[in-house]
C-alpha cells in the first residue's frame, strides 16, 4: 500500500480559460452600458405628408346695410328687443313715455325682487366680463369704456323687461291706454343699439384714417334712459349680405399674390371662426384695400365696426420635416457628360486615370454615387474619389480635375441605425417646417425616421 501511495502524479492546474473569457464578456458589457448611459438619446422625426398654413393677420373694417334710425319722442325710453337679434316689420322696438307718468306707475307697482336682474342677465354679464378679461390688451383703454357700456346696457334692458312684463296690467287697472309712445320697425333685420358715423362708408370711400382705432368713438343708445326728440336711438343691419375692407400695401399683395386670387378663406381671431368670400383689390385715393364679400355670420359679428382676421393662404403640399432636421452637406460638382456606364454592366460612373507603377498613365472606370444630375452637373459624393482626381471624358481627350464642390440640402435618416444623408428639395417653408418633394432619387421618403437635431451628427455615425 505504501509502494501504491509513492506512485500518486500531481498535475499542475491549468490556466482557467473559461473565467478569464468570462471575466472579459463582463467587461466589455459593463463598458458598452456605461457607454450607452452617458451618451445622449438621439431625438428622432417620423416623416409625414404635410402643408403650411402662412396666415396673415390683418384688422377689417365691417361694413354692412346700415340704417340709423332716430327718435320722433321725447322722454324716458324702454327697449324691448335684445341687440343683436332679427326683428320684422311692426315689432315694437321701444316704447317712450313722455310724461313720466309711467315710471311713476312702475314705480309703484314694482313689489320687492320685482327688479332683480334674472339668470339670463347674469349669465350675460359674467360672459361680457369673461371675454373682457380674455381679451383684454393694456394698450388699448378704449375697450374699458366699451365694456362699461356693455354693462350699462344688459343692466338696463333686464330692467326695462322686467317692467314691461306688468306694463299691459297696469294700464287697465289705471285705465290709461295713452301713456306711452310705441315705436315699431318699418322693415325687417338686426337690431343694434350704437353709432360710430360708419354707417355709411363704402369700399369707394373709404380712407386710411378709419383704420386708426385711437380715432375711432362708438356710442352706445341704449346706456340712457332718456331720449331726446331728434337724436338716434337704434339701427337696424338690413342685408345678410356684408363685407371686409383690410388695409394692403404693395408688399402684402406681393407676398401673398393677391393680384391673383378671386376668392379668400379667412379665420376670425375673435372666436377662431373660418369662412371663405369673394376676393378683389380696391384703390381709393392711391391707397390698396382687399374687399373680401361675405354672406354668412353678419348677425354675429353685427354689433363689431373693427374685425382681426388672419388670411388663410395654404402653400404647397408634400412631405413636411422639421426646420432643425434640415443639414448640407457638400459634393463634387462634375460637368454632366463625363459620365459614362461601366464596362458590361449598366451602372454609371467615371472613368479616372492614373499613373501605374510602371510610370504609366492608367485609365480605370470608377462607380459613383450620384445624389442629383440637373441640365449641367453631377453631384458626386466626395467618398466616391479623392479632390485632384483626373477624370477622362469617353471617346475624347479632355479631362478633368475633381474639387470643385456645391452644397446639398438634406436630412440624416435612421432606418438602419447609422445616419444615412437624404436630399430633400423644398418647395416651401415657414420659421418651424419644411414642405419637400415627393419622390425626389435619393430623398428622404414618407415614414423615414430622421435626426431631429442635424446639426449634432455627421454622415454614417452609428446611433443604435
Amino acid at each position: 500500500m505504501a509502494n501504491q501511495n509513492n506512485h500518486v502524479i500531481r498535475y499542475r492546474r491549468k490556466p482557467k480559460a473559461a473565467a478569464i473569457i468570462f471575466a472579459v464578456i463582463i467587461v466589455y458589457i459593463i463598458c458598452f452600458v456605461v457607454m450607452y448611459m452617458s451618451k445622449s438619446k438621439v431625438q428622432t422625426y417620423e416623416v409625414e405628408t404635410g402643408s403650411l398654413n402662412t396666415n396673415e393677420a390683418f384688422t377689417g373694417i365691417a361694413v354692412r346695410e346700415e340704417k340709423v334710425y332716430n327718435s320722433s319722442y321725447s322722454g324716458n325710453i324702454n327697449y324691448y328687443q335684445r341687440e343683436g337679434t332679427k326683428v320684422k316689420t311692426d315689432d315694437t322696438i321701444y316704447t317712450v313715455d313722455e310724461t313720466g307718468r309711467v315710471a311713476d306707475i312702475l314705480s309703484q307697482y314694482s313689489v320687492g325682487g320685482a327688479n332683480s336682474l334674472s339668470d339670463q342677465a347674469l349669465s350675460t354679464i359674467k360672459i361680457t366680463l369673461n371675454n373682457f378679461k380674455t381679451d383684454y390688451d393694456g394698450s388699448d383703454f378704449s375697450k374699458i369704456y366699451d365694456l362699461k357700456a356693455d354693462l350699462n346696457s344688459t343692466v338696463l334692458q333686464a330692467l326695462n323687461e322686467n317692467l314691461m312684463e306688468n306694463l299691459e296690467s297696469i294700464v287697465e287697472s289705471t285705465g290709461s291706454s295713452n301713456l306711452f309712445q310705441t315705436v315699431k320697425s318699418d322693415t325687417g333685420g338686426v337690431v343694434v343699439y350704437s353709432i360710430d358715423g360708419y354707417e355709411t362708408v363704402t369700399d369707394e370711400t373709404v380712407t386710411k384714417e378709419m383704420f386708426d382705432k385711437t380715432r375711432y368713438t362708438k356710442n352706445s343708445l341704449k346706456s340712457e334712459s332718456l331720449v331726446v326728440s331728434g337724436n338716434p336711438t337704434y339701427k337696424l343691419v338690413t342685408s345678410e349680405n356684408w363685407y371686409l375692407l383690410i388695409p394692403l400695401t404693395s408688399e402684402d399683395i406681393s407676398r401673398n399674390n393677391l393680384t391673383s386670387k378671386t376668392a379668400m378663406t379667412i379665420k376670425f381671431k375673435k372666436d377662431n371662426i373660418t369662412t371663405t368670400g369673394a376676393f378683389s383689390i380696391v384703390t381709393v385715393n392711391g391707397n390698396s384695400y382687399g374687399r373680401i364679400s361675405l354672406d354668412k355670420y353678419m348677425i354675429r359679428y353685427a354689433t363689431d365696426r373693427f374685425l382681426d382676421i388672419e388670411l388663410v393662404t395654404s402653400g404647397f403640399s408634400g412631405l413636411k420635416i422639421p426646420v432643425s432636421a434640415a443639414v448640407e452637406q457638400e459634393f463634387y460638382t462634375i460637368p454632366k457628360e463625363y459620365l459614362t456606364t461601366g464596362g458590361n454592366d449598366s451602372d454609371y460612373g467615371f472613368i479616372t486615370e492614373s499613373y501605374n507603377s510602371d510610370g504609366q498613365l492608367v485609365p480605370r472606370f470608377v462607380k459613383a454615387d450620384i445624389y442629383k444630375l440637373d441640365d449641367t452637373y453631377c453631384y458626386v459624393n466626395k467618398s466616391t474619389f479623392n479632390a485632384g482626381t483626373v477624370l477622362v471624358k469617353s471617346d475624347s481627350a479632355s479631362r478633368f480635375v475633381a474639387g470643385q464642390t456645391e452644397k446639398l440640402k438634406g436630412v440624416y435618416c435612421v432606418n438602419t441605425g447609422y445616419t444615412v444623408f437624404e436630399l430633400i428639395d423644398i418647395i416651401d417653408e415657414n420659421k418651424e417646417y419644411y414642405i419637400v418633394k415627393k419622390g425626389v432619387a435619393k430623398g428622404v421618403s414618407i415614414y423615414d425616421r430622421i435626426v431631429l437635431d442635424a446639426s449634432k451628427y455627421t454622415e454614417n455615425e452609428m446611433i443604435y
